[in-house]
């Protein structure tokens, strides 16, 4: 039978022959933080509402910065392919230059702020404390305007340049005016606030209106105007709040409309996007970015994600309208890679990319490489072994994860509204009996019925916990460092679950504890594993420049020894001392510098007391690892920390199970 290798790859920008598509920044769609949001008010996130690539381009992954507009850089999720097949995740990144807020382009703004009744209370009050924010920030070439809208719309301030004390002030009093109204004409408000733009338009400013809901209202015509304003170089941003708004309209409003899009979650959220991160949702660094990605090995292409692509044959082809100031962008896609006879390192993919600048000129960038290693096994290592693509790779499977949870959940949905008629119906006859509760409300048929949407809520929390085991595991090798919100998510569905199953307390606490993670090879010989390991470090060194590397060695927590660690760390100085690129410090160096510094060589797998030690035998990496003992397995993984960046550039693994001869060794 002809096995398959599936490789995700993650891309940034490439060049495309001339085609249009509607796009926009997806990092301030933030699916993440609406699904903590929903998960804290008790409710199973809509499969519908789960936007995988929302939650990719969540996180920060801290690209480096470029000398110019757009900076690309490239990453596999291994660096070794198996022959014998395997998951893979390949990793491109985009990054918006940075400047100091001086030195950007003026900016001619209009907010334009829902005030319907349900903005009324804590939503209102996040937006006008952001606001006194923002008018503290914005300079004085800046022009802006203030539009409120319920079931009409209002100029509550002109559009007005902030270039005295007294308009400032004005702005202020605008606010401090806004009272809460009726209906929700999402129309009106946007069509007044791109006359406010207008009112002011200059082609050297950054032209935008910010578009803030917390409901669904009338909305006909709203994304052609959207385009067409496009069209004449005023953009659109959209900000949703609450759990009542429209996000796919707010969605594609912005994608039509040229800017992003942001869910607001908490107060800080809204501050944030009104004070430290405005630019990141309104200036532009690069406009009509054609970005292409040509594998160059026989691939089926299953999927992509971060941007609607256009595939044909062994080519993708993107289209983002607008790279914004210090914003990064990332693209998924998942191919499947027949069993080869290849071995070696080889040129997986190719990706180039052709944008304007602010005055218009077209450039191109690339076309950058991605080579891969393809050795003669028939595994890989466990996991995503490149710090970056595990960060992704881990968020990719976690939105697959939550909309399956939720395609479980809500696939009961048509028996849960008769559960809950019936029940609000009993209630309704009874609620004034004393000492009765609504959660106890039941009957003879209301618990049949409940019986039978068991076995698909069963299911949901099964997968929650596999999820949440992966992301803890994720977490674990990345310095017990991210994914707070996704593990918040998780436990969050644990306990909405356990309660619709009815789950004692200890039953509960057994499934949000779980955290071992099922061995992918349960028959292998230990030194295969092991091999495995260190290829996969040893390799990602191997592209470095010359450099200086330091082996601290293995832990097992509490300066426990065993014949395990021992056989580890012998083999990790033996394998690192054959890169010819690298000069590998000798084992007294690192002994003295803990002792100067009172650390033990526990202590190295804190991120930061490595890198100081780093720093301290001025080494570009160093290496730690360590052994997680498990109830019926063993998680071996290693890092190399990169000393100047700070970063994890590896975190390879092996799950071994735990057999006799593990034991022994253990």
């Amino acid at each position: 039978m002809k096995r398959l290798i599936t490789i995700t790859v993650i891309l940034f920008t490439i060049s495309v022959p001339v085609m249009v598509w509607a796009a926009a920044s997806k990092e301030g769609a933030s699916s993440s933080a609406r699904g903590k949001y929903l998960a804290g008010q008790g409710i199973i996130v809509p499969p519908q509402e789960v936007y995988i690539d929302s939650y990719i381009a969540h996180i920060n992954y801290h690209y480096p910065r470029p000398e110019n507009e757009v900076g690309i850089t490239l990453y596999s999720g291994h660096r070794q392919v198996s022959s014998g097949g395997q998951e893979e995740i390949i990793q491109i990144g985009i990054q918006g230059r940075e400047l100091g807020f001086e030195e950007l382009p003026p900016m001619n703004l209009a907010f334009v702020i829902d005030r319907s009744g349900s903005m009324s209370g804590w939503k209102m009050e996040w937006v006008k404390e952001s606001f006194y924010i923002f008018i503290e920030k914005v300079r004085e070439q800046d022009f802006v305007a203030l539009v409120v809208f319920d079931d009409s719309a209002q100029v509550v301030l002109p559009s007005t340049q902030m270039n005295t004390a007294a308009n400032r002030e004005k702005f202020k009093k605008a606010v401090r005016r806004i009272t809460i109204g009726g209906g929700t004409n999402l129309v009106s408000g946007l069509t007044l606030g791109y006359k406010e733009v207008s009112s002011n338009y200059n082609g050297k400013y950054v032209n935008r209106v910010l578009f803030l809901t917390d409901g669904m209202g009338t909305s006909t015509g709203i994304l052609d105007m959207a385009q067409r304003q496009r069209n004449r170089g005023i953009n659109v941003s959209t900000i949703g709040v609450g759990t009542g708004f429209d996000l796919r309209l707010m969605r594609d409003l912005a994608e039509n409309g040229g800017g992003s899009s942001r869910f607001i979650s908490d107060r800080e959220e809204m501050e944030k996007t009104f004070g430290s991160e405005l630019d990141r949702m309104v200036v532009p660094v690069a406009n009509d970015l054609y970005m292409k990605l040509e594998f160059l090995q026989d691939v089926e292409i299953t999927g992509t994600w971060g941007y609607d692509g256009r595939i044909k044959g062994n080519t993708i082809h993107y289209y983002l309208s607008t790279l914004h100031h210090r914003d990064y962008e990332t693209i998924l896609v998942q191919v499947r890679i027949p069993a080869s006879e290849i071995t070696g390192e080889v040129e997986f993919a190719r990706f180039s990319l052709n944008y304007s600048d602010l005055r218009g000129k077209k450039k191109s960038l690339g076309p950058y490489y991605l080579s891969v290693n393809f050795v003669d096994t028939q595994t890989p290592v466990a996991g995503f072994s490149d710090g970056m693509v595990l960060q992704s790779g881990t968020m990719l499977h976690f939105a697959q994860a939550l909309k399956g949870i939720g395609e479980m959940y809500y696939s009961s949905q048509i028996v849960m509204d008769e559960i809950n008629q019936m029940t609000n119906a009993l209630w309704e006859e009874r609620k004034d009996e004393q000492d009765i509760a609504y959660e106890k409300i039941t009957s003879p048929a209301i618990q049949e019925l409940e019986q039978s949407i068991h076995p698909n809520i069963k299911k949901a929390i099964d997968m929650t916990v596999a999820m949440k085991k992966e992301v803890l595991n994720a977490r674990k090798r990345l310095d017990n460092e991210g994914f707070d919100e996704q593990i918040e998510i998780l436990d969050n569905y644990i306990k909405i679950f356990g309660k619709e199953l009815k789950m004692d307390e200890q039953e509960l606490a057994e499934y949000a504890m779980a955290e071992e993670i099922t061995p992918p090879v349960e028959e292998r010989p230990l030194e295969d594993h092991i091999e495995n390991l260190f290829r996969e470090m040893t390799l990602g060194l191997e592209v470095k420049k010359q450099g200086v590397i330091a082996v601290s060695g293995f832990t097992a927590g509490e300066e426990k020894s065993s014949e395990l660690l021992s056989f580890l760390n012998e083999t990790a100085i033996l394998e690192f001392s054959k890169l010819d690129n690298m000069k590998l410090l000798d084992k007294q160096a690192m002994d003295a510098a803990l002792e100067e510094q009172k650390l033990s060589f526990t202590d190295l797998m804190d991120t930061s007391n490595a890198i100081s030690i780093g720093e301290i035998l001025s080494a570009n990496y160093i290496v730690t690892g360590s052994v997680i003992e498990m109830q019926g397995s063993v998680l071996i993984f290693g890092r190399i920390i990169n000393v100047k960046t700070e970063e994890i550039e590896s975190a390879a693994q092996v799950i071994v199970p735990k057999n006799s001869e593990m034991e022994a060794l253990l």
